[in-house]
């Protein structure tokens, strides 16, 4: 079996060299879709004998993966984007992939990094990268490309299986989000949306980078999910991870800026429904419930995430600090028992993250304050 490696760049010199040479040893064809770089791309991808194609961009992803499919001539296409590279351990699982006769694709593991110094930091996401070449395998949706028809539809009896070991490691967010990213990610989502209105979660993510841009508009936007999150509530279908953030949203904003009609009580209830095991759901929980001056429903929450922290059995797909599962949990944890005078299980606590280098001297603090307290 042959394969094709697919990329899509622009102005990726900085990366795709370490992409590229990652997959060496398929010993593969190698597609650029190149949408109009102006640094050394493509004498990068030369490099490497890449077949490079010229496309230009038209605010559209999937259009530039189409034509990269196009341009494929390999018996199976991994996909990667220029700032991933497929784990030396992976490469010989690929190859043995593809020869199995009745596997139609497979989903790879891809962990995504946002912090340079942890290698393994970020979500852990289930992705179709790895799939035969075949003319009904189209991408849409100009951001977040997904398949037109899924896979498992024109698999033709063929079966759609997990890559069970192995990953892609994705760099992307390691760099700085700027106003301008944000800016463009805003205008891909308009684009889309308006093309095909009604996507839960790009409404979402619109809502949330719209706040980020400082633009009020973003909690009308968000409000739009109201009506396709109470849908899936009634039909009991699973919904997508983007509603894990949209409830994060609704536990936290202010009444003054809330366009929402789901109250906070109903959103607490389609929390613990859906996201039990969702460490950033539980913390924006804790949150709404300290701000209420509930402490004993907030140290319930943070027990929740020191326990998920301790069995390593939380939701992987979902972006958080790990710092909520350890440290912050312990802090904020002593702080409620700080408030409800258990001044015992306070210092226990504080006690706990004397040794902290970012938390060590407000814990002493808050641990000298306990014991004064409870003489």
């Amino acid at each position: 079996m042959t394969i094709s490696v697919c990329f899509v760049t622009r102005n990726h010199e900085t990366s795709l060299d370490a992409s590229l040479a990652s997959v060496r040893a398929l010993k593969a064809q190698l597609v650029v879709v190149d949408t109009g770089s102006t640094d050394r791309t493509i004498d990068v991808a030369n490099q490497h004998n890449a077949t490079v194609v010229a496309f230009p961009w038209n605010d559209d992803f999937s259009a530039a993966r189409n034509a990269a499919l196009d341009r494929a001539t390999g018996d199976w296409i991994l996909w990667l984007n220029p700032d991933e590279e497929l784990d030396p351990q992976t490469v010989l699982l690929v190859k043995r992939a593809t020869e199995v006769a009745d596997s139609f694709a497979y989903d790879m593991r891809v962990v995504y990094e946002f912090d340079a110094k942890r290698p393994i930091f970020g979500p852990v996401m289930w992705e179709p990268r790895l799939f035969r070449r075949d003319p009904a395998v189209r991408y849409y949706r100009r951001l977040h490309p997904t398949f037109l028809t899924p896979l498992a539809d024109i698999a033709h009896g063929q079966r759609v299986d997990l890559l069970k070991t192995g990953s892609i490691l994705h760099h992307g967010y390691l760099s700085t989000l700027t106003i301008d990213k944000l800016q463009w990610g805003v205008k891909l989502l308009e684009a889309e949306l308006r093309d095909r209105p009604g996507q839960l979660d790009l409404t979402i993510e619109l809502g949330r980078n719209t706040l980020l841009l400082n633009d009020p508009h973003g909690h009308d936007i968000l409000a739009q999910a109201d009506e396709p999150v109470r849908t899936l509530a009634t039909t009991g279908n699973a919904p997508p991870p983007a509603v894990g953030m949209f409830l994060e949203y609704l536990l936290t904003v202010s009444p003054e800026q809330r366009r929402s009609q789901i109250s906070r009580e109903e959103a607490t209830l389609l929390a613990d429904c859906w996201f039990a095991r969702t460490p950033p759901v539980l913390w924006a929980l804790s949150v709404e419930r300290y701000a209420a001056q509930d402490y004993a429903k907030c140290a319930e929450r943070l027990k929740q995430l020191l326990a998920l922290g301790r069995s390593g059995e939380y939701d992987v797909s979902a972006t958080f600090s790990t710092d909520i599962l350890g440290p912050s949990a312990i802090l904020h944890l002593g702080i409620c028992h700080f408030q409800m005078k258990q001044w015992e299980e306070a210092k226990v606590c504080f006690e706990t993250l004397r040794t902290d280098p970012t938390r060590s001297a407000q814990a002493a603090r808050l641990y000298a304050q306990a014991c004064q307290n409870s003489k």
